[in-house]
């Protein structure tokens, strides 16, 4: 374990330092930001739906991902956020959909990515597109009076890129076949591409071009997720929020995919952790460890950019046609949630139930033996691994092992997989509320942390056997990776279900074949009316493609 580390570390470094240059005072340079993109579905939402969206890194001076995690907000104009989730990065690019609120406001808004490496700029370094809410359920409208509006990406006019259809209109459920075919006289192909189909209305160009912004960093406050989702933050001494270095950290995740970790803080207090690749909402735990010197107190950094940045906010119109297509996009969506009827996916999570440290080396269950009146005596009164001793008038546990590091390292002491290095709290746990305490005998290295040994303590009823936890410990429910979205309504084979898609089609990674061609069809949805076939991406000379087509649903 102690080899993997090592190696950890010096992929990390290398990693960091591949594109440094050194100043003559020896400074290192770090790499520089990523340059994202970002495309939506469409541009007009209803209250309830999601965006479905994808983004690229487009840095060509970054041969590889330097960041492996993607956050996406739905912001207001002054970078309040109303949604927002994190995306595995894969081969410089990453796709996922954001719920919008079904309370949220009528009004313009933007969806903006970025990594937390890109924090280290600021906002306007992020991707952005803007998009319109509307909530028919709502009279009240997000104010906005500004005139002057970011540009938008303008694409070639003589793209390389062309979409033809098999017809010009269609009758519902009928096979719409699409073509996206590259011209002879440009090199080279691109996978940069997504393809969206929607209400011509609803599909108009919303992708931002922003000033560009010097990508250098000047300040490394937010180191890149090389590893997946991190959790960061500082610790401090309470009495005088003065920094911390040199101390512990534990990290506990409680519930399904249980595990512990522990890290050092640097010389300004910092703490770094690298999570699993878990999805969803998790519970942590996170305390210091127990000192007399300080009072420890810890600080956990926002997960999301908290910068403030005003965007411009202008005033939301629709037009009398824009008003008839949102009226007829908020009936689709009830109709879609009267007649929908596929089941949640109840499949059991892969993730591993069992300890973080494998099978221990003697498990003693408390019922197996005469109550005792308490709980060290357990320890030193039954044959056990563990034994409870005095140092200066101090209880301390003793794991016994015959490996010599283990009368050298402190063990690891955890209550339902929370760590508790106050050997006092732990034994004024009645026994009554303890199930089993799970040992291990010999050296466990956890992160760049040694440990003699482990002694685990699993209450009952799983509410730490009643005692008060570390008083610097703090827990929080922090979001991990975003579950991958499906496609945006999937329509029912059944002619009595309607067929009430807003978006008809969703590519966010288009691929093209080795003849610089892809084919896709799609069934016509049951609300007639214009629809555009919209594609976006990048060719490999980096420069923006914007092609579209218009197809029309004939009523029946």
């Amino acid at each position: 374990m102690i080899r993997i580390n090592y190696i950890t570390a010096m992929v990390l470094l290398l990693l960091l330092t591949k594109y440094s240059d050194i100043s003559g005072q020896g400074q290192i340079a770090m790499p520089t930001a990523e340059r994202l993109q970002v495309f939506t579905d469409r541009e007009l939402y209803i209250a309830g739906e999601e965006v479905f969206f994808t983004a690229f890194n487009i840095s060509n001076d970054l041969p590889q991902d330097i960041s492996l995690i993607l956050y996406a907000e739905i912001v207001s104009s002054e970078g309040k956020r109303t949604s927002g989730g994190k995306f595995l990065i894969e081969n410089k690019m990453a796709h996922g959909s954001l719920l919008i609120p079904r309370d949220n406001i009528t009004g313009n808004y933007y969806l903006r990515v970025y990594t937390k490496y890109m924090r280290n700029i600021g906002p306007w370094s992020y991707a952005y597109c803007s998009i319109r809410i509307v909530n028919p359920y709502r009279e009240d409208i997000l104010t906005g009076n500004d005139t002057v509006l970011l540009p938008t990406q303008t694409g070639e006019e003589e793209s390389y890129l062309t979409i033809t259809t098999d017809k010009k209109g269609y009758h519902p459920r009928e096979l719409i076949q699409v073509t996206i075919l590259g011209s002879g006289n440009r090199p080279g192909k691109t996978n940069r591409l997504s393809l969206a189909v929607a209400p011509e209305m609803a599909s108009e160009e919303n992708t931002l071009q922003l000033p560009d912004q010097d990508r250098h960093i000047q300040q490394l406050d937010f180191y890149p997720e090389t590893r997946g989702i991190s959790i960061t933050g500082k610790l401090i001494d309470s009495t005088g929020d003065n920094a911390i270095r040199g101390a512990r950290v534990n990290l506990s995740i409680i519930g399904q995919g249980r595990d512990f970790m522990a890290i050092q803080t640097d010389d300004s207090g910092r703490y770094f952790f690298s999570l699993p690749a878990y999805g969803g909402y998790r519970d942590l735990f996170l305390c210091a460890a127990h000192t007399r010197e300080v009072r420890p107190r810890i600080l956990v950094d926002n997960d999301f950019c908290t910068s403030p940045i005003q965007l411009p906010s202008p005033v939301f119109i629709l037009t009398p046609e824009e008003r008839a297509l949102a009226f007829q996009m908020a009936k689709n969506i009830r109709i879609q949630e009267v007649f929908n009827t596929e089941k949640l996916d109840e499949s059991q999570s892969t993730e591993t139930d069992r300890a973080f440290y494998g099978n221990p080396s003697y498990v003693l269950y408390l019922d197996q033996y005469v109550l005792l009146p308490v709980l060290e005596e357990y320890f030193n009164e039954l044959a056990s691994m563990v034994k409870v001793r005095k140092r200066k008038g101090e209880k301390y546990f003793k794991v016994l092992g015959g490996r010599p590091e283990m009368g050298i390292y402190d063990p690891l002491v955890l209550l339902d997989w929370v760590a508790v290095d106050d050997p006092s709290k732990i034994l004024a746990a009645s026994p009554v509320n303890i199930d089993r305490i799970e040992m291990i005998n010999e050296p466990y290295i956890k992160g760049d942390i040694t440990f003699g040994g482990i002694i685990s303590i699993i209450s009952k009823n799983a509410d730490f056997a009643g005692i008060d936890l570390p008083e610097s410990g703090i827990f929080i429910n922090y979001l991990f990776l975003n579950k991958p979205s499906g496609v945006p309504f999937k329509p029912s084979a059944s002619a009595n279900i309607p067929d009430t898609r807003n978006t008809v089609f969703w590519e966010p990674s288009l691929i093209l074949d080795e003849d610089n061609k892809a084919s896709i069809s799609f069934t016509a949805p049951d609300t007639p009316g214009r629809y555009t076939i919209f594609l976006k991406g990048f060719d490999p000379s980096g420069n923006y493609i914007y092609q579209r087509k218009v197809v029309e649903v004939m009523a029946d």
